[in-house]
C-alpha cells in the first residue's frame, strides 16, 4: 500500500492530470481485486466518464437518474446487482457489449468544501468497481442495492475491511479531476480572449481608416500616432500571451508515437539556421554532434521540437543582442543507461544571476517584449515527458542539460 501511494504522489508532481487518474483507476482495481473500473465526472446535464479499464467508454454520457448519479447527487456508496438495478445504464452495456454483474460505486469528493454545516458536501465525480462476483457474500443484494453515505463508511465492516485502502487515493484522484477541469476552463476562456483581442486591433485599423477619410491630417499628429502605436502593441502582445499560454496548457495533451531524438534535434537545427538568417546573425554556425546509438522512444516530435526550439531560439537571441563573435549553438546527443541525453550550449555571455534563479518559472523575464512562458513551457515538456533539464551559465557560455 505504501509503494501505490508514494508513486501516486510522486505521479501528482511530475505527470500530467490524465496520467494520474489513468494510475490511480488502475491501482484502485488493483487493491480490490475489481474486473475495472471508471471514473466519471460532470459534463453538463450528464456525468462523463473521464478514464476507464475499456477504452471504448471514455467520453461517454450517463444520464443523472443512473447509480453514477445518485452517488454523486446524493453523496452515497451504492453496492448493487446491476441487472436487476432499474438505475443502472444499460445503454453502457449495450455500446461495449457487456454485461456488467456487481457494481460499486463511490462519491469522490470535491477539493472544495461546501459553505455551511447543513450542505452536503460538493462531489466531483464517482469512481466505479465492476466485479464479476459478489465480493461481499455477507451483503445481501436480493432485497435491492446496498446504500449509505460516504461518512458512514466505517460503521458497514464488510466494506471498511476490503476498500479502505482506495479511500486515500480518493482526495488525489479529485485533484487530478480539478486540474483537468480548471485546464480546460481557463484554456476556452484564454481562447475567447485572444478572439477579442485580434477583434480590437482590427476595429483599432478601421478606425485609423475612417480618421484618415475624414480628418486625415489628424493622423499626421505625433501624439496621435504614438497613442494609435502603443494601443496596437498592447493589444498584439496580449493577444502573443494568451496564444502562448493555450500552447502552454496544451503541452498536458502529448501525442505519443515512436520517435528518434535525433531527428528531431536535425529538424531543430535547420530552424536555427532559419532563425539565425533571420535574426542577421553574422558568421552563425549549428553545430551537430548526434550519437547514433540512441534509440528509438515514444514520445511527442512537435513538443520535443518546440522545447529544443525555445533553449536554441533563447541562444541565438543573446548571441545576437551582445554582438559575439563567431556566435555558434552546439546541439549533442548520447545514450547513456538506457536514456538520452540532449545537450545544448552556446557560446555567448552567460545569463545573468538575476534571471538564472527564476529560469523555468513562468512569467519571469527580463527581455524586452516577453511574456516569460518560453523556459516554462520547455520544462513542462520535459516533465511531461519524465526527463529532467538542468542549465550551467557563466561568462564563456550557456549549457542546458535534458535527459530524457
Amino acid at each position: 500500500m505504501e509503494q501505490h501511494l508514494r508513486r501516486i504522489v510522486e505521479l501528482s508532481f511530475s505527470s500530467t492530470p490524465e496520467e494520474l487518474l489513468k494510475a490511480s483507476l488502475e491501482t484502485c482495481i488493483q487493491l480490490t481485486g475489481a474486473s475495472g473500473g471508471s471514473i466519471l465526472g460532470e459534463e453538463g446535464v450528464h456525468l462523463q466518464f473521464l478514464f476507464s479499464d475499456v477504452t471504448e467508454l471514455i467520453g461517454v454520457r450517463v444520464p443523472f437518474d443512473s447509480i453514477a448519479g445518485v452517488t454523486v447527487s446524493e453523496n452515497k456508496v451504492v453496492y448493487t446487482y446491476a441487472p436487476a438495478d432499474k438505475r443502472h445504464f444499460n445503454g453502457v452495456d449495450t455500446q461495449i457489449n457487456h454485461n456488467t454483474k456487481y457494481l460499486l460505486s463511490i462519491p469522490i469528493q470535491s477539493i472544495h468544501k461546501s459553505t455551511g454545516s447543513e450542505h452536503a458536501a460538493k462531489n466531483s465525480g464517482a469512481l466505479q468497481l465492476l466485479f464479476e462476483n459478489n465480493v461481499f457474500p455477507e451483503i445481501n443484494l436480493e432485497r435491492g442495492a446496498q446504500e449509505f453515505l460516504l461518512t458512514e463508511f466505517d460503521k458497514n465492516g464488510p466494506l471498511m475491511d476490503r476498500l479502505k485502502d482506495i479511500l486515500w487515493f480518493l482526495p488525489i484522484v479529485a485533484f487530478g479531476m480539478e486540474v483537468m477541469r480548471l485546464r480546460q476552463t481557463s484554456h476556452q476562456t484564454i481562447h475567447e480572449l485572444k478572439n477579442k483581442l485580434i477583434s480590437g486591433l482590427s476595429w483599432i485599423r478601421y478606425l485609423k481608416e475612417d480618421l484618415r477619410q475624414k480628418t486625415p491630417a489628424i493622423l499626421n499628429d505625433e501624439n496621435i500616432k504614438q497613442d494609435f502605436e502603443l494601443s496596437e502593441t498592447a493589444i498584439r502582445e496580449g493577444a502573443n500571451l494568451a496564444t502562448t499560454y493555450m500552447q502552454f496548457t496544451n503541452i498536458y495533451s502529448p501525442v505519443f508515437a515512436p520517435v528518434n531524438i535525433n531527428d528531431v534535434l536535425t529538424e531543430t537545427a535547420v530552424s536555427m539556421k532559419v532563425l539565425a538568417t533571420g535574426l542577421k546573425a553574422v558568421n552563425f554556425s549549428v553545430t551537430l554532434d548526434l550519437d547514433k546509438e540512441i534509440s528509438v522512444k515514444n514520445m511527442d516530435a512537435s513538443q520535443l521540437k518546440m522545447a529544443f526550439f525555445n533553449l536554441c531560439k533563447n541562444g541565438v537571441e543573446a548571441l545576437v543582442e551582445h554582438k559575439v563573435p563567431e556566435p555558434r549553438i552546439r546541439i549533442s546527443s548520447a545514450a547513456r543507461n538506457g536514456r538520452a541525453v540532449v545537450i545544448i550550449s552556446d557560446n555567448g555571455p552567460g545569463i545573468p544571476p538575476e534571471i538564472a534563479g527564476n529560469l523555468f518559472m513562468a512569467f519571469k523575464t527580463k527581455k524586452e517584449g516577453g511574456i516569460g512562458l518560453g523556459l516554462a513551457i520547455t520544462k513542462k515538456i520535459i516533465d511531461v515527458h519524465g526527463g529532467t533539464i538542468k542549465c550551467n551559465t557563466n561568462s564563456k557560455g550557456t549549457r542546458f542539460t535534458i535527459t530524457l
